[in-house]
């Protein structure tokens, strides 16, 4: 059962590592888009465009919130079975 357990987390471990690398890639590529957008658009007034990019920083703490307080408890998981 212990190793089951292991084998659980380390399955837990490798999806979440692959889930942060693809979220790392599309957030890039959106910035990417957002920059493009904002230089080839005349429509959007400075204000607008301040207000989408602290939207957007916003965004980035959050996601950054979100995935240490994931690692951390994967690492307490780990700890616990002796995974790592």
């Amino acid at each position: 059962m212990e190793d089951f357990q292991k084998q659980m987390v380390t399955m837990w471990r490798s999806s979440w590592e692959t889930y942060v690398k693809t979220l790392s890639t599309m957030q890039e590529q959106g910035d990417k888009m957002l920059e493009l957008f904002f230089t080839q658009s005349e429509t959007l007034q400075d204000e607008a465009k301040s207000l989408v990019k602290d939207w957007v920083s916003n965004i980035k703490e959050a996601q950054k919130t979100y995935i240490q307080t994931v690692e951390e408890n994967l690492k307490k998981i780990e700890d616990q079975l002796g995974t790592k």
